[in-house]
């Protein structure tokens, strides 16, 4: 008796040392119905503050090493083994190590870009994007937004302040420590970027690359988010799992504000003439209204004197300023469409990829049945999660990988080549 007991308890214990895995989280579909419960990864360890101070004085090595201590005192998940690749690693890798800012340095400090991730989101985002730009000779470096990389709950501690105070300090940074650089921005990184470039322009950045920008929200009552956060025990839009390592499930209603509040700067902006811009985009995004970002850029083209070049994923004829420069994408091999979340991702990553550990059933998320079965359907439906292609095909897995990735980074590299040398 004395050892079956023993056989069993070592049993559960291999079976927890399994799923305390990053990558084996995603799927464990009672720890999803649990952590919906517990809320135990959408709060914080009560670990000091949600933000570090960032100032002129800081190197980017100091506010790397800065960040992660951050993330390390109050990510719950943050020395979780996580065994996914990573180029700057040369040791077994923990949830920490992917979703901390980081840089790859060439040799040379010719040239650099910027990679600064949206909102939810941490720079695991760029994970495939960075390697690519890294040997294609540039030196990369990533951006963690203030709220993020610890828990969801971070975000109702945090303000537009922080953010912008943040991004201008990473723009500042590398403008000081590279001859010329660029910086691409995801989602609210990119109308970050936008505001601050537009208020400050570095004589060495070459040029702005601009995906998902968030212009304006495709819930048009978001604006009601910063009366509603307000109210009390009224603080979350979405209570999720969490068990996404790389990117918060659950969505607090301060995030909603702050981000409301990014859009309605981002579309009052003017950029400046002289400053290449690429922009790309999903005709059908699911969370910003793509017409509003087309309206914006068609603003801009009316007195840009430098290149506006979009790269478009649209099964339709899209009606686009003539004096943007459109590369049109209709077809995408094994999806419906192309959604906001998979854009910079290739279907072969380790974990948004086609086969990857983790698969979006957020459509289903207040159904755990219906999440259950999205989550271990041998034959699954990717695309955009909007109205149409729910009601159209059951399971539907929210794509999180673009089939033309390779194209994609083909335009950049061309793009980038051009205008930061």
């Amino acid at each position: 008796m004395l050892k079956k007991f023993i056989g069993l308890i070592s049993l559960f214990a291999a079976t927890n040392v399994v799923a305390q895995d990053c990558t084996t989280l995603p799927t464990n579909h009672q720890r999803f119905i649990d952590g919906k419960q517990s809320g135990e990864f959408r709060v914080a360890k009560d670990a000091g503050s949600a933000a570090i101070t960032v100032n002129d004085s800081l190197t980017f090595e100091q506010y790397i090493v800065q960040t992660r201590s951050l993330i390390e005192a109050r990510n719950k998940r943050a020395q979780l083994p996580c065994p996914l690749p990573h180029l700057a690693l040369t040791q077994s890798a923990k949830v920490v190590d992917h979703i901390a800012p980081y840089q790859l340095k060439q040799a040379n400090n010719d040239k650099a870009i910027l990679l600064i991730h949206g909102l939810t989101d941490s720079p695991y985002i760029f994970s495939a994007v960075a390697n690519d730009l890294y040997r294609q000779g540039f030196s990369v470096r990533t951006l963690l937004l203030p709220g993020h990389g610890t828990a969801a709950d971070d975000l109702r501690h945090v303000s537009n302040r922080d953010w912008q105070q943040h991004v201008e300090y990473a723009i500042r940074r590398t403008a000081a420590d590279f001859k010329q650089f660029a910086i691409m921005g995801f989602s609210t990184g990119a109308a970050l970027t936008t505001i601050e470039v537009a208020k400050s322009r570095p004589e060495n950045l070459g040029a702005i690359v601009l995906v998902a920008p968030a212009t304006e929200s495709h819930n048009k009552k978001s604006w009601l988010a910063q009366w509603v956060d307000w109210v009390p025990f009224m603080d979350w839009l979405d209570k999720d799992a969490d068990l996404d390592f790389a990117k918060y499930e659950s969505f607090p209603l301060a995030a909603a504000a702050l981000v409301h509040n990014v859009m309605i700067k981002m579309m009052n902006t003017e950029v400046p003439s002289d400053l290449p811009i690429l922009t790309i985009l999903s005709d059908v995004d699911a969370t910003i209204d793509s017409q509003a970002t087309l309206k914006l850029l068609g603003r801009w083209a009316e007195k840009h004197r430098a290149e506006i070049a979009l790269r478009l994923y649209a099964n339709n004829q899209v009606a686009v300023s003539d004096s943007i420069a459109v590369t049109q994408v209709s077809q995408l091999a094994e999806v419906v469409d192309m959604s906001h979340v998979g854009l910079l991702l290739p279907p072969e990553h380790p974990y948004y990829g086609k086969q990857g550990h983790y698969r979006h059933c957020g459509s289903y998320f207040e159904d755990d049945d219906a999440y259950s079965a999205c989550k271990a359907a041998k034959n699954i439906t990717f695309g955009e999660h909007h109205a149409q292609n729910k009601a159209t095909y059951k399971p539907l897995a929210r794509v999180t990988f673009n089939p033309d990735y390779t194209g994609m980074m083909a335009q950049l590299f061309a793009f980038l080549d051009t205008h930061v040398k």
